[in-house]
This record gives structure tokens, sequence and C-alpha cells, in this order.
């Protein structure tokens, strides 16, 4: 019977990733035919987090691809899903340096861009990577910032996945509080995270809020609820083919069954999250089940035994090997972010030069037309187009002052809106009396030439008309 249900398990779940394939197949197509370049970018985060659980190295490769493209064409909704993605990758992978480094960057470019969902998946992410090294008080603390952030967004229907994150942040805090045994607390994030599960049909995170739940009743001693919850969570994962939590899951239940003294349920169980394992690639869960294999059968079938040992050392022997190729994707990551900040530094250095030219070309401009407008006032023109060029003149040198001075009254006033405007009220204030001191001396000096012009030319007359004939 036992063995028939481990054969309809794998009918099963290879037929599960089957459709996995189908579905990462579906992204090509459509990547390939996408013309848009936002949309293909988006598209390209879509296929790295298909691979994310059992390539998790595709994953990173697809992510930074899609993050030089959208760099390129400065999509900054882009560059902040691809740093989720990266950061997803590295994470799955173990780098925990990296992938903080580009979940702050997704903060930063949810942020700048204004996106605040992107913010919310970003703190949460932050609180998953702290939930990895067993901070769970850090955890907690962005886990709530992001529930902050979330709850404060006004329109909460027009939000599209608002309630899909509200279950990510229920589920993940009240795993947080079950690590630091606070269970009531725990209970409460879980039970929440349930309802909304069922009320909105979110079965992707259903699995493991049913784990979590059965953790938690077994924790509380009511072993019934916990292992009919844990059948729920395999079922749903099972449905769902999240193979992570499905591993994961059979092992919660081979020890609750060990704990029993039911070895029979056990060794089914451990078989199970060991075939679940191998054929998603989750070398933890290898290790995990085939060790507990081991120990089961160390006093039964010291054969089998050996053999769970040796697959065991083999799994132990490739998280060794994956440390190492941690560290040179370490290397090359690191890498990659300081040739990505050399190339930002030089575009920022070309756009100062830019910026630098133009101010160069403006601060020519203005003396140059001061000196027109002394020159126009040394012939005869008519004093209302030097009224209006004097104009003109201390616009150009009213803006250029606002531009000389913008970032440096900026930073004074730490850009509050209202002591920049009386700032530059200020300076207007001080700038116009100037120039209309400047435009009465240069109408008063045009009037003098044009009467001394006048004068003269009229004294040469008579002294023509006076010569004898």
């Amino acid at each position: 019977m036992k063995r028939l249900l481990i054969t309809i398990f794998l009918l099963y779940f290879f037929c599960c990733a089957d459709a996995q394939y189908k579905k990462i197949d579906s992204l090509k197509h459509l990547l390939a035919t996408e013309k848009n370049d936002t949309a293909a970018i988006l598209l390209q985060t879509q296929l790295a987090h298909a691979y994310l659980y059992y390539k998790p190295d595709s994953c990173l490769l697809l992510a930074k691809n899609a993050l030089i493209l959208a760099q390129k064409i400065n999509f900054l909704n882009g560059e902040g899903r691809s740093y989720k993605e990266i950061g997803d990758a590295l994470d799955q992978m173990g780098n925990y340096p990296g992938a903080m480094s580009a979940y702050l960057k997704h903060l930063h470019t949810a942020e700048q861009s204004g996106v605040t969902m992107g913010t919310v998946q970003a703190l949460t992410n932050i609180g998953i990577l702290y939930m990895d090294q067993n901070e769970y008080p850090k955890a907690i603390n962005y886990t709530l910032q992001a529930k902050n952030v979330l709850e404060s967004i006004k329109d909460k229907k027009g939000v599209k996945d608002y309630d899909l994150n509200r279950v990510v942040i229920l589920l993940n805090t009240g795993f947080y509080y079950y690590n630091l045994d606070k269970l009531d607390s725990a209970l409460l994030y879980e039970q929440d995270a349930y309802q909304l599960c069922l009320k909105i049909h979110n079965d992707d995170n259903l699995g493991e809020i049913l784990q979590n739940l059965g953790m938690i009743q077994e924790k509380f001693n009511n072993r019934v609820l916990a292992i009919t919850y844990y059948r729920m969570s395999s079922q749903n994962s099972l449905e769902q083919r999240d193979y992570s939590t499905l591993t994961d899951t059979y092992l919660k239940m081979a020890f609750f069954f060990r704990g029993s003294n039911q070895v029979d349920s056990s060794l089914f169980y451990a078989r199970n999250a060991l075939t679940s394992a191998k054929a998603a690639s989750y070398t933890k869960g290898i290790f995990d089940s085939s060790t507990l294999l081991a120990d089961l059968y160390g006093t039964s079938d010291k054969s089998q035994a050996y053999d769970y040992l040796k697959i065991a050392g083999v799994a132990r022997d490739s998280l060794f090997n994956e440390e190492k190729i941690k560290k040179i994707q370490d290397l090359r990551y690191a890498e990659q972010v300081r040739e990505q900040d050399i190339a930002e530094i030089k575009k920022q250095q070309e756009e100062e030069h830019k910026d630098n030219l133009q101010l160069s070309a403006i601060a020519f401009f203005i003396p140059v037309f001061f000196l027109v407008l002394l020159l126009l006032s040394k012939v005869k023109v008519h004093h209302r187009l030097i009224e209006g060029m004097s104009i003109l003149s201390i616009l150009f040198l009213f803006e250029f002052v606002t531009l000389m001075l913008h970032s440096y009254v900026g930073d004074v006033s730490r850009h509050t809106p209202y002591i920049e405007f009386l700032a530059f009220v200020c300076i207007a204030a001080i700038m116009i009396p100037l120039h209309h001191r400047f435009n009465h001396w240069l109408i008063k000096r045009l009037t003098n030439i044009h009467k001394w012009s006048m004068h003269h030319e009229a004294t040469a007359n008579a002294a023509e008309n006076t010569k004898p004939d």
C-alpha cells in the first residue's frame, strides 16, 4: 500500500513538474515576441522568479540581465523588480550579504519611484533575510514596518495584490513569533493569515500557513490538530508544486510520528521527503531526510542505514561545494556591483560636465547681453526697446542666480518648500530695486546722449547757415 502511495506521489510530482516547465516555456515565448522594452524587462523578472526554487543560479542570471536592460533605459520599476529577484536568488543560495545589498537597492528604487507595494515587498524580504539568520526580533521589526506602509494606503481596493501582501506579512510575523516562543501571538497572526487566504482564494501561501499552524499546535501539545494541519499542508503544497514546503512538512510529519514511536509512519514520510527533495534538487532537504532515514534504520537494517548515510554524505559534500560556489559568486557579484558603481559615477560626471558647460554658456551670455544693451544706448533707438531689453536682462540675471543658488538653498533648508520659497523671494526683493536703478540710469543716459546729439546737430547746422556766400 505504501509503495502504491509513493508511486502515485511520484507520478503526480512529475506531472506538476511538467506543468512548471510549460509555464517557463510560455514565458520564454512571450519574452521572445515582446517588442516593448519595459514589458520585456518585467517578463524577464517573471521568468527569473519561475526558476527561483529549483534553479536559483538561472534566476540570478536572468535577473541581472533584466537589471542591466532596465538601467539602460532608466526604468526604475524594472530595476526594483530585478533587484528583488536578485535578492531572492542570493537568499536561496545562502548569500546573505549579497541578498541584503540587493534588497536595500530594491527598497531605495521603490521609494525613489514612489512604488508603495515595492517598498512593502522590500521591507518584507529584508525581514525574511533576518529570519534566515535567526535574528527574529529584527525580522519582526522590518515586517511590521512593511505592515504599517501597507496599511497607510488609502485606496486599498485599487491596489493590485494588496491582500496577497497582507497574507505574506501575517504568515511571516506569526512564524517569527513562533520562533520567539510567543505562541499566542503566533497563533493569532497565522489564523488571520489563514482566514484571509481562504477569502481571496490564495492557494500559493496556504501550505506554509497550514504548516505553521501545525507547528504551533504541536507545541501546544494538540497533536490531533497538529497532524491534521500537516496533512492539509502537504496536500496543498503538492497541488501548488511548492516542493520546498512539501519537503519540510513531510520531515515535520516524520519527526511527529517518530515522537509517537510510530516508526513505520515516520519512515514513510521521511522517504516522501527525500523523494520530493531529490526531484526539486533541494540539497538541504536531501541531507535532512537521508540523515533521519539513516537514524531510523540504524537498529533495524544497517545496510539501509549505510545507504542513506552515503546519500547524506554526498548531500553534505554538495552543501560544502555550494559554499565554495557561493564565495565565487560573492566575488563576481561584488565585482559587478563595483563596475555598476563606476559606470554610475561616470554617468554622473558626464551629466555634471554638461551642466557646467551650460552654466558657463549662460554666464558668458549675460554680460554679453549687458554689453549689447550699453552699445545700443549709444545709437538712436527708441527708449521702449531699451526698457524691454533691460527687463529681459534682469530676468536672465535672476534665473542665473536662482540656478547657481538652488542647490545651496536646498541643502541649507533641507529642501523645505516654504523656506526655499522665502529665500528666493528675498533674492528677488534685492534684485528688483537694483533693476529699477539700472533701468533709470540707462534711460537717463540714453536721453542725455540723444539731447547731446540733437544739440550738436543744431550747432552744426547754425554754423553752416552763418557762412558768408
